[in-house]
């Protein structure tokens, strides 16, 4: 009798840990040395992360390639004085519409892009005044939004 409930609760411990999302035995730093490259991951705890590097940081232990959203980006530098970089990567090909807006809602720039699984843009910001700018990333009706900065030298 004691080796049956040995052997269940034993078969019992390992289902579990085998199917963990996080390390819990390991802790993150605040800063993890990562490299900054956008290639996203979707950690199994329904996150996406940066790239692969910032995945394991987390003490993810399981994450596939892409997005666990529809769609997801990175923009850089932020602020900005001449150009806004951003990467654009959707979790299945998609069209896309980028809009920045002002503060007061003010379309300051759309464009649209066709059957996208991973863009990088070059934004010129020379006709851009000084100030705090929303871009928004939409792709099947899902939308990604974030705040960057336009700075004059």
């Amino acid at each position: 009798m004691r080796k049956l409930i040995f052997i269940v609760v034993f078969t019992l411990s390992t289902t579990l840990v085998g199917a963990q999302c996080l390390d819990t035995l390991n802790f993150p730093n605040l800063q993890p040395p990562c490299y900054a490259d956008f290639i996203p991951v979707c950690g199994c705890d329904g996150v996406t992360y940066q790239n692969r590097c910032f995945a394991e940081f987390a003490t993810v232990l399981q994450y596939i390639d892409g997005p666990c959203e529809q769609v997801a980006f990175s923009l850089y530098p932020n602020p900005t004085t001449d150009y806004l970089f951003t990467t654009i990567v959707t979790k299945y090909e998609a069209d896309v519409n980028l809009y920045i807006f002002d503060r007061n809602g003010t379309i300051y720039y759309y464009r649209y892009l066709q059957s996208v699984k991973s863009e990088f843009l070059t934004l010129p910001m020379n006709s851009f005044d000084q100030g705090i700018y929303i871009i928004m990333v939409e792709s099947n009706g899902v939308a990604k939004l974030s705040k960057f900065v336009k700075w004059n030298e």
